[in-house]
């Protein structure tokens, strides 16, 4: 099992995954380690992917060979599709008719962060928006969908989180699938950003160790507050402060 998640957030991009490679023959799991989902590429690009390793390596050379292509793109669109069809073209070239891979790519076009998702059968593309702004890929999409509504219900509001707060919600997002799937995905969660740097450039980096404990840390501080919110359901102070519920109609 794997599990990928990403946030095109109102500032950057946020792309986290667990860090399970499940080596397979004819579909047949042989066997499990731990492995890098996702990559800082020239471009810069961040570059993430949820299904076959041999398959995504090769995707991943595509990105980071082509990387110059994609700021002068006349559409956010078009080097995602590019890079589709060159993707499509090379595995049809080398005979593979069964493609096992999805990926997440977030690069610059235009002055601005892009995060494409890349799904289904034949790769094909699909860009993030102010709508649609998170995606969950991999076999562990399953746990990880349900709980992201939770999250993003609770904390986003009909709103993009910003990248510090999608580092928050991608850990938190990615630790459920951990807890909740043992054996199937493993620590440790492995986190890369889309940001503007001190110099108001875009800047694509891997989150360390450090930055990751506070996630840790703040997903402790929200369960604590929960946890204090049940104890004044006795009390019947739960509700205080709580917007009134609107009559049924």
């Amino acid at each position: 099992m794997t599990v990928v998640v990403a946030f095109l957030c109102n500032d950057g991009v946020v792309v986290a995954a667990d860090s399970m490679i499940t080596p397979s023959i004819g579909g047949i799991s042989v066997g499990h380690h731990h492995g890098k989902k996702i990559s800082v590429l020239n471009g810069p690009q961040i570059f993430a992917f949820a299904g076959d390793q041999g398959q995504a390596a090769r995707v991943q050379a595509l990105a980071d060979f082509n990387h110059a292509l994609a700021p002068v793109q006349s559409s956010p669109l078009d080097y995602p599709l590019l890079i589709t069809q060159a993707v499509v073209n090379q595995f049809n070239a080398t005979g593979l008719k069964n493609f096992a891979v999805n990926g997440i790519l977030a690069y610059l076009q235009g002055g601005l962060v892009n995060c494409c998702v890349f799904e289904g059968d034949l790769f094909q593309p699909r860009l993030l928006d102010a709508h649609h702004y998170y995606v969950a890929l991999g076999s562990g999409k399953l746990s990880a969908d349900p709980f992201l509504r939770f999250l993003v219900d609770i904390f986003c509001r009909n709103s993009q989180p910003n990248v510090r707060e999608g580092i928050f919600l991608s850990t938190w997002a990615v630790q459920h699938v951990i807890d909740t799937n043992p054996g199937g995905v493993a620590a440790p969660i492995r986190i890369a950003v889309f940001e503007k740097n001190v110099s108001g450039h875009h800047v694509a980096r891997e989150v360390p160790d450090t930055e990751m404990e506070e996630s840790k840390q703040a997903i402790e501080s929200a369960a604590t507050a929960l946890l204090k919110w049940r104890n004044n359901i006795q009390s019947g102070n739960a509700a205080i402060g709580a917007p009134p519920v609107p009559p049924t109609p």
